[in-house]
């Protein structure tokens, strides 16, 4: 079995490719929505939440999917240096498992690149929609939300 063949076996349980970048689309779209408020108001704020929340759920799968991506890969890789380890003569261990899975180290690294981007994305995204609420929160009570006297 090479490469190419694992990589088809573990790439065929993964969600639809054409999903992942409908989800991603939709992400970039309800950001730049979400850009157009006004965030200085209520109610440009009460929006930008709404459709931040909605791109976070997005994220949150397209995280998952980076994440279990990579970890597929690097199942492949341990199995595909197994493999040579325990086909090569004495002495050549090391430099036949080196060779085996060089070419999936490159594409670990990659997939660990998008693992981390996307994590990353999804914590900026959670962080900004909690940051709203609270000054929501806050313009809500000043303004006569909860302010009794």
């Amino acid at each position: 079995m090479d490469i190419n063949d694992y990589l088809r076996e573990v790439f065929s349980s993964r969600t639809n490719a054409e999903q992942m970048d409908e989800y991603i689309k939709e992400i970039k779209r309800l950001r730049k929505e979400a850009t157009q408020y006004d965030e200085d108001s209520p109610g440009g704020m009460i929006e930008i939440i709404r459709l931040l929340t909605e791109a976070h759920t997005l994220m949150g799968r397209v995280s998952a999917q980076k994440e279990g991506d990579y970890a597929k890969i690097h199942v492949v890789r341990d199995n595909v240096d197994a493999e040579a380890r325990a086909t090569a003569k004495r002495g050549e261990k090391e430099v036949a498992a080196a060779r085996a899975t060089a070419e999936l180290r490159m594409i670990e690294a990659d997939a660990l690149e998008q693992k981390a981007y996307w994590k990353n994305e999804l914590n900026s995204v959670k962080e900004k929609i909690y940051e709203l609420r609270l000054r929501v929160r806050i313009e809500m009570h000043i303004t006569g939300g909860g302010v009794h006297g």
